[in-house]
């Protein structure tokens, strides 16, 4: 297998790409309405604790890939378990992500297009990037961050200058005191985006300046969480906090009522370019992931006929439960946050590095 060797650049791009991608776009909370923001700040403290526990781990295993990490852990039956486990937790949120893009599309671009028309070409693009390698996805990410940036600083200033916006609207704030907040955090602020960081436990390793990504890692959490809060600022001063939550997409409603002069318009178009190149990354990186850990589980040398088979596999995971987009956020929102992500992005790895830090105490 070549050395696979990613720069700390690319590591961070990635990173901010996979938190900010389909969450400004479909995944914005406002159940806690002119608090939003608030409770995105507290947000961001969790994800900086939890993305510095999985760094460490992974510090304290000498760097470990992650089979050998579990391995490390767990011992050699439960370490098997627990990679089929993390592997197809990763293809089902891929095609959870996958159906993000699939239902916007369908839903914003081209009106009553069936499912898989959006789906099954964006695997396509996914798959021949990973065949490319994920140093290629990483470079990537890198260009698609500064273009992502870009359209987001214009389309905040031209959101934020609009008639259309009301810095009333804002206000007022602790109306209902903490209670709304403390539900937007728990569960669904926690393990949506943030919690799935997981994921990078499989990337730390590859990185060729380990000893740099403590020092950096901070940064694309607090950059997404500033970019979420801001966006939540604009849509709420656009839509008004009791109505923003009523939208699938409110991001793409606050920009589709901004006009100027009757000429500048439709400006929710550039929301779909956000969610592309954050959904491309993130379904790379969660496929990417499982491939990496079912080869090396396997002991098998990575083909191209693996991508073939895991974006069938992505595909088919997606059915689940994806009727509609009505279906598919109540299954995101109130069901897999308890079933498997609480468990796979908290329970799971904290009692595995409970375990490290244990065997490890010494060093």
């Amino acid at each position: 297998m070549n050395k696979v060797s990613i720069s700390t650049l690319e590591l961070c791009s990635m990173m901010l790409l996979f938190l900010t991608g389909s969450t400004i776009v479909v995944g914005l909370n406002f159940s806690a309405r002119e608090d939003s923001f608030l409770a995105t700040m507290i947000e961001i403290g969790f994800g900086l604790v939890l993305i510095y526990f999985y760094l460490l781990i992974v510090k304290k295993s000498s760097w470990k890939e992650f089979v050998p990490l579990l391995e490390f852990g767990l011992g050699s039956i439960l370490s098997k378990v627990f990679a089929i486990v993390f592997s197809l937790y990763f293809l089902y949120i891929a095609g959870r992500v996958m159906n993000d893009f699939a239902f916007f599309t369908t839903q914003v671009l081209y009106p009553n297009a069936p499912i898989w028309v959006a789906s099954v070409p964006f695997l396509i693009v996914v798959g021949y990037c990973l065949m490319l390698g994920i140093e290629a996805v990483s470079r990537s990410a890198v260009i698609m961050m500064a273009s992502s940036l870009f359209i987001l600083v214009i389309l905040w200033l031209l959101g934020f200058f609009s008639e259309e916006f009301d810095a009333v609207y804002l206000l007022p704030l602790f109306s209902q005191g903490f209670g709304p907040i403390k539900k937007m955090i728990f569960p669904t602020g926690l393990t949506f985006p943030y919690g799935e960081l997981v994921v990078f436990m499989v990337i730390f390793p590859l990185v060729n300046k380990k000893q740099t990504i403590q020092k950096v890692v901070w940064l694309p959490i607090i950059i997404a969480g500033l970019i979420v809060m801001i966006t939540m600022e604009l849509i709420i001063g656009i839509l008004h906090a009791p109505y923003a939550n009523t939208y699938y997409f409110p991001f793409v409603k606050a920009m589709e009522m901004i006009t100027y002069l009757g000429v500048v318009e439709h400006l929710e178009i550039f929301t779909s370019l956000l969610l592309i190149g954050g959904g491309f990354i993130k379904v790379s990186v969660f496929i990417y992931a499982a491939q990496t850990i079912l080869t090396r589980l396997f002991k098998l040398k990575q083909k191209n006929w693996h991508i073939f088979a895991l974006m069938a596999a992505v595909y088919l995971l997606s059915l689940n439960r994806s009727g509609d987009i009505t279906e598919h956020l109540y299954v995101g929102l109130k069901l897999v946050p308890y079933y498997l992500h609480i468990p796979l992005q908290f329970v799971v790895p904290f009692l595995f590095g409970m375990v490290v830090l244990f065997r490890t105490r010494k060093k």
